[in-house]
This record gives structure tokens, C-alpha cells and sequence, in this order.
């Protein structure tokens, strides 16, 4: 045998060997999987990882913004939900998807610390509920997110909230000012601007006594609201309604829920030009936009018409010098009227007609230019009532307040007197 052939030989007995062994291997696996019977299919993670960015080392880019959220674990938020959040300092707040919440530190320590550290204080949260199960979850997840040793880091203007495992669990965006100025709101009142009637149409309006009340009307009732507004943001701690619901179909009762559920969730605000006049816009945290038009009335509305006193407003504070608005009803049968001329106002008292007559200082102008009124004394008339009738308690509240009145406003069906220490008597004509 040649040394050619034999070469061959040795090749072709190699080969076969591998491919012994190869067909070996095939059959020991294809009898392992027969066995072992099927294999179990791996999890799928729901979770997208995200890759942390590096930590801010201010909380400037991330204080005062309205941040709206962009995915939760990795996930955009359930269509048509809008969740949002809003730091500032020792204070927090924002839209869950459901519900309002919000607190601050009584301490006055930041929310989120120079190193992005977030500690959240008690908070408060509203009670509206939420419409679907898988909302509510989403809702849990939400603020839970916030908690347990969560940073803050900002990159891109993105705020990421890392959980206490250093996965990035909230993705937000910094939402877009408002276009026009943020203007005083004080002493401006507006109507609602509803030209579909989800509040009702033009019913809805509001003046800015102060700058920390301000009072209005909506398709049902009268209401008050306690807020605060710097720098185009607007918040609104406190609101509470006046007058009975009685009169009121469903529809508006549901039409009014809905106003004061959507303004009662104000954040931010501007006035700009828009269809040849002002307009106030106020946008909301849960991603809703309200859109009011000046609502102006000549000075001399307020000789006009007979007026009746339907409530009281007054001024309440707290330990921490925050000022809210009360309400107090007054009742037909309290039978408070006035009429005004330039020197005096007189009216009624009670259903016995007790006369009244309140007047300016020396017999000055009682009403004044830019809506000022000065009021010296109150005095109900000699003579006036029916014998062994006293005045009631609202009644001599009403005079015992006209004395402290300083401006007043005529806006839409209401006037509204003001008094030096923040409240105001409330009358619609008769």
C-alpha cells in the first residue's frame, strides 16, 4: 500500500469516528428532553429596565415645575390618564390618576434633599375613587414609587424617580408654561367661558376679593375658594359651597360637582390676549384647561336694584397663619335688604320690617369712586318695629359689620362687599 492510499485510509477512519461520536451525543440529548418531558418557557419581564442617570447635585431644576409622567416601570401611563407631581421646597402635591394629594413638612425640611433623597411628609388625598381597577393599581404604584428611600435625579429636563433599589420607576416631563402673564388677580372677576355646557354655560363665575379669597357662582350654587397664586402658579387649599341644592336638577348638580372638582384642582394660571379682549386661563393638575372672560359692570350697577343679604363671608386662619373663607347663610326669613344711594343705605330687618339707615362721615359720600364705600354708622329707625321685637343675631351681625365695609363689587347677579378684615357680606337683587 501506498503512502497516499494509506493517508487516505486514517482520514476517512477519523471522520467516521467523529461522526460517531456526534450521532452519539444527538441521540443521549434527544433521549435526555424525552424524559425530562417539556421544559418549563422562561418569564417574560413586564418591567423595561431603565438606566439610572447620573444624580443631580441641586434640586433647582426640579422645584416650582409641574412634572407630568411619562412611564411608570417602563411603561406609559393607561390612556387617558394624566398624573402629575409638583415639588416646592417643604411642600408637594399632584394628580394620582383618581385622586388629589399633597403635604409639606411642618418643619420646613425640603421634600427632596441636594442629593436627590425624597422624603415624603403626611399627606393628604382626596376620596373621588377610580374608575377602573387597573387604574387604582396604577394609582398605588404611583405614589408607592415615592417612597422607602426614593431619589430624585433630573437628566434630559426629565425627572427620574428611582425606587429604593435604584430602578427608575417614574419618568416625567416638565410641562410647558402657560402663554401670556401672570397678572394680579385681585379685584378682576370672570365668567367661565363653556360654549359645550359641561359646567352648565355661563353660569360659573368668580371675583378675587383678596389675595386669598375669592368667591363666584356656578349653575347651582354660590361657592367660595381659599387660594394662592405667585409667579403664574395657583393653588387652592379650600373650598366650600353656599345655599340649599334643593332647587337644583340632577344635571346641575352634577355640572357644578364637575367645575368645582376641575378649578378645585388649579396649578397654574396666566392672562393673555385672546378673541379681541383678556382672557384668564387656568390650568388644572389633572390636564384640564379653563378659559374665562372678563366680567366688568359699570360702577352705578350698584344703585340699581334692591338687594338681599344671603351670606356672610368670613375670614379663618390656622396656626401656620394660613386664611381660608367661610360661609355663613342667610335665610329668607332673616329678610336683610338694602338699597343704596350716594349718601346712605337703608332697608329692612327680620319679617317685622324693622327700618335701618347707614350713612357716610358727616354726611359725606357713602359710595365713593373706584367702588369705595365708608360707612360711619348703622342705626336701626326709632319706632321702626313691631313692639317686643328684638333684632336676631345675623341681623345685628349685619349691622355690627356695615361700619368695617371698604369696596364693593357688582359682577354678574351678585354684589359683594368687602370689610376690612378680609370678609365680605354676599347679596343678590331682590
Amino acid at each position: 500500500m501506498t503512502d497516499r492510499v494509506r493517508k487516505m485510509d486514517q482520514q476517512k477512519r477519523a471522520f467516521a469516528a467523529r461522526l460517531s461520536v456526534v450521532a452519539m451525543m444527538t441521540i443521549m440529548l434527544l433521549l435526555g428532553i424525552a424524559c425530562a418531558g417539556p421544559q418549563p418557557t422562561a418569564h417574560l419581564e413586564t418591567r423595561t429596565a431603565t438606566v439610572a442617570p447620573e444624580p443631580t447635585s441641586t434640586r433647582l431644576p426640579i422645584d416650582g415645575a409641574t412634572w407630568i409622567l411619562e412611564s411608570i416601570d417602563g411603561q406609559p401611563p393607561i390612556a387617558d390618564t394624566h398624573l402629575t407631581l409638583t415639588f416646592h421646597e417643604p411642600w408637594f402635591s399632584g394628580y394620582d390618576g383618581c385622586n388629589d394629594f399633597g403635604g409639606r413638612h411642618e418643619s420646613g425640611q425640603p421634600i427632596i434633599e441636594r442629593d436627590g433623597a425624597i422624603s415624603l411628609p403626611v399627606y393628604a388625598i382626596t376620596a373621588a375613587g377610580c374608575p377602573t381597577p387597573a387604574i387604582l393599581d396604577q394609582a398605588k404604584r404611583y405614589l408607592d414609587a415615592m417612597k422607602d428611600e426614593a431619589e430624585a435625579r433630573v437628566a434630559d429636563d426629565r425627572l427620574h424617580i428611582l425606587d429604593g433599589s435604584g430602578q427608575v420607576a417614574l419618568v416625567f416631563v416638565r410641562e410647558q408654561p402657560l402663554p401670556g402673564q401672570p397678572v394680579d388677580l385681585v379685584g378682576t372677576s370672570w365668567r367661565l367661558v363653556d360654549d359645550d355646557a359641561i359646567y352648565g354655560g355661563d353660569a360659573t363665575t368668580i371675583l378675587f376679593l383678596n389675595s386669598w379669597a375669592a368667591t363666584g357662582t356656578t349653575v347651582c350654587r354660590d361657592y367660595s375658594i381659599g387660594y394662592t397664586a405667585s409667579e403664574g402658579r395657583i393653588r387652592i387649599p379650600s373650598k366650600g359651597m353656599s345655599g340649599s341644592s334643593e332647587p337644583c336638577s340632577s344635571d346641575m348638580s352634577r355640572q357644578e360637582h364637575q367645575f368645582i372638582g376641575d378649578f378645585g384642582s388649579a396649578d397654574e394660571y396666566s392672562v393673555r390676549q385672546g378673541g379681541g379682549s383678556e382672557q384668564l386661563e387656568v390650568r388644572t393638575s389633572r390636564g384640564k384647561t379653563l378659559t374665562f372672560e372678563p366680567l366688568p359692570q359699570p360702577a352705578d350697577d350698584i344703585f340699581k336694584a334692591q338687594w338681599r343679604l344671603i351670606r356672610f363671608l368670613e375670614s379663618r386662619s390656622d396656626r401656620s397663619g394660613m386664611r381660608w373663607p367661610s360661609n355663613t347663610d342667610v335665610g329668607v326669613s332673616e329678610n336683610i335688604t338694602a338699597a343704596f344711594d350716594e349718601r346712605s343705605i337703608s332697608g329692612s330687618l327680620g319679617r317685622s320690617s324693622c327700618a335701618y339707615r347707614a350713612t357716610g362721615p358727616n354726611e359725606a359720600p357713602l359710595v365713593g369712586a373706584d367702588e369705595a364705600i365708608t360707612i360711619a354708622a348703622a342705626l336701626v329707625a326709632e319706632d321702626s318695629c313691631d313692639d317686643g321685637v328684638s333684632i336676631a343675631p345675623k341681623q345685628q351681625r349685619y349691622l355690627d359689620a356695615l361700619p368695617t365695609v371698604e369696596r364693593y363689587r357688582v359682577f354678574g347677579e351678585r354684589l359683594v362687599i368687602i370689610t376690612s378684615d378680609g370678609g365680605a357680606l354676599v347679596f343678590q337683587p331682590e
